[in-house]
This record gives C-alpha cells, structure tokens and sequence, in this order.
C-alpha cells in the first residue's frame, strides 16, 4: 500500500498549518491574556490598598490630634529643661577635660523655684577641682554653687600619694527667661 504523494502533502499540512497557526497566534495570545490576568489581578490589590488610605489617613489624624497637646506641653516647657540639660553636658565636658570625674544628680524643684538644682560629687586633684569650679562659676552658663566643700585626703599615705580630693556641692542654674536668653546670645 503506498501512499500517495498529495495524501501525505494533505496529512502534513494538516498538522503543520494548526502548529504554524498555534505557534505565531494562538500561544502569543494566551501569554498577554495570562499578563494581563496579572496585571488585573496587581490593580485590584493596589485599588483595595488604596481604598485603606483614607481610613489610615484618618487614623493618623486622630493619633496627631491626641499627641499635640501632649507635645505642646512638652515643648512649652523645652526652654525650661534645656539649659539644665546643656549645662550639665558642659559640666562633664569640662570635667573630663581637666581629668576630674563629676556625677550630678538632680534634686527635687519646689514648686514656686524659678532653679533647677543639682547635687555634684566628685574627685580630683585640688588644682583641677578648683580650676573646674572658676571655669563653671566665671562661665556662660550661669552655674552657682549654693554649698561647695572640699574633703582632703587623710594623712593615710595611699590616699595622698593619689591625690584624690573629694568636692561635693550644690549647684543652681537659673531658669532663663526670654530677655536673658536675648541678651546672653
């Protein structure tokens, strides 16, 4: 049984045209059908955040409107409680420089004080405590001791040879008003 020569043209243009057709067409199609399904798909997750916006808008606005009292009561009283702050950093800066170790502590405010007051301790030499004490005291920072007292060492002959004289005061700072924040500046 031979087969024919227009049969077997017939039987592989039967199955080379669909391929032909499947190949250039068809799959292209299906593969920017399967994009778009995607992309359809990623424009309903980006709608759906979208939509959560305004609700998270309105969220942080009412957690803004709840914080700024809170701020402004923070900030009202920054000029208050920042010069205590920069004045105490330059109190260990000034220490550190002159090899003297300083710990302050704040003490309790009453109620009418227009001071922040602070217990300091420390040790060093005499010559760089007392040095320590004229820069705070002769300085910009309006530091003032209230009590100031020097412990010298014993006569037991470990401590002296070590040199290690105790300070202990109390320090005021003032609270600056306006005019004298003006007129220190």
């Amino acid at each position: 049984m031979a087969v024919k020569y227009y049969r077997l043209i017939f039987l592989l243009g039967f199955i080379l045209i669909p391929s032909v057709i499947w190949g250039v067409q068809i799959k292209p199609d299906i593969e920017s059908r399967n994009n778009y399904l995607q992309r359809q798909v990623n424009a309903i997750s980006i709608q759906s955040q979208n939509a959560r916006l305004p609700q998270q808008r309105d969220q942080l606005d009412e957690m803004w409107q709840d914080f700024l009292p809170v701020a402004a009561e923070a900030l009202e009283n920054l000029e208050h409680d920042l010069n205590p702050h920069l004045v105490q950093k330059r109190i260990d800066r000034a220490a550190a420089e002159l090899n003297c170790e300083i710990h302050i502590t704040p003490k309790p405010t009453q109620v009418d004080d227009n001071a922040v007051r602070f217990i300091v301790t420390g040790s060093g030499r005499y010559t760089d405590l007392v040095k320590l004490v004229d820069q705070l005291e002769q300085g910009q920072h309006f530091v003032r001791f209230e009590k100031l007292s020097f412990i010298m060492p014993s006569l037991d002959y470990a401590q002296a040879s070590s040199g290690a004289v105790r300070l202990t005061g109390l320090i005021m700072i003032p609270v600056l008003t306006d005019t004298e924040t003006m007129e220190a500046n």
